[in-house]
């Protein structure tokens, strides 16, 4: 897997060297469309709809293919919604997989919602579009894909706004009632000032299923990670004049042990990801956005790193940081 990530790497190295990074990045989008079967949803048999004059960006999140954690998505949906606002044209969200956006966000100041019946699969009125990487321009990439189409359905995880995440995610969120109710428990524990610290352990304390991710190999590696990650929480928490710390993690099993500590806060619910689950649960996904809204209120947002195990650095905490305007540090164990 490594050893084929990095043969493909140095060809598009050369690539971009020969052809430029518009041609690369292009050819990359088309065959990655291409790879993922977008295509074949589309063809001039399908119905044509009923479309107003205005051209329309609609986010794509429907299960055709793998797209994301929350962050992920979240970060993707504030910048198609950048792009539309600044290209005329009318944007709104599809997120029906694994369940409805809208169980957990909901409309705030821009009407985001449309019907699955207004979605157009016919091929001379709409097409898909396809954004994946972080390192060539995204913006200038998704305006050659524009094209005399009205309806665009664009699959993406990748971020082009940036400091202007925050800004724009409140133009298009506010919690759900369901969310808001959820809330409320956690928002009356953390009253005083609380920092957050979060860790992304990706199953190698074997409780957790995401994609190939394999557990540690023995029970002494697995104590060893456990015993660093809890003894980074009282190290911050030394560090910083506050009554309580909120503590995030893909993992039950670390949860556990992490809210048996003094003045350690966690959230109820389960740890799965929303891309390798297909239960229809709504309560099965609540979590992170709870903790997504939490982290984004409290007064310093910390991620945990152990470099001899490799944890994965989460964008998580991140951009909860960047929604509150909060100091965002990692913390190397």
């Amino acid at each position: 897997m490594i050893r084929g990530t990095n043969i493909k790497e140095k060809i598009i190295a050369v690539s971009r060297h020969l052809l430029g990074d518009e041609k690369t990045y292009d050819r990359l989008i088309d065959r990655g469309i291409e790879i993922r079967g977008f295509r074949k949803f589309y063809s001039e048999e399908n119905a044509s709809v009923s479309l107003p004059e205005r051209k329309s960006l609609i986010y794509m999140a429907d299960g055709k293919y793998m797209h994301g954690g929350p962050t992920d998505r979240i970060r993707a949906m504030v910048s198609a919604y950048d792009f539309a606002l600044k290209h005329g044209l009318d944007f709104k969200i599809n997120h029906s997989s694994p369940v409805n956006l809208e169980n957990f966000l909901v409309p705030n100041k821009y009407d985001w919602t449309i019907d699955a019946s207004v979605i157009s699969y016919n091929s001379k009125q709409s097409k898909p579009l396809f954004l994946y990487r972080e390192d060539f321009d995204n913006v200038t990439a998704l305006e050659r894909q524009l094209d005399e189409h009205r309806q665009f359905h664009l699959y993406s995880c990748v971020d082009t706004v940036q400091e202007d995440f925050s800004k724009l995610f409140s133009e298009l969120f506010k919690p759900s009632k369901e969310l808001a109710t959820a809330l409320e428990p956690y928002e009356e524990i953390l009253k005083e000032p609380y920092i957050s610290v979060s860790f992304r352990l990706q199953n190698l304390l074997g409780d957790y299923t995401e994609w190939k991710f394999q557990p540690l190999g023995n029970e002494k590696q697995k104590k060893e990670l456990i015993d660093s990650a809890l003894d980074a929480i009282k190290t911050i928490a030394k560090a910083n004049d506050v009554k309580k710390i909120l503590v995030t993690a893909d993992s039950p099993l670390f949860l556990e042990q992490a809210k048996l500590l003094e003045n350690v806060v966690t959230v109820n619910g389960k740890s799965i990801h929303i891309d390798f689950n297909s239960s229809q649960k709504i309560s099965d996904y609540i979590k992170p956005f709870i903790e997504f809204l939490l982290i984004s209120k409290s007064k310093k947002v910390y991620l945990y790193h152990n470099k001899k195990y490799n944890t994965y650095m989460s964008n998580f905490p991140k951009y909860a940081a960047k929604l509150g305007d909060i100091d965002f540090e990692i913390f190397e164990a």
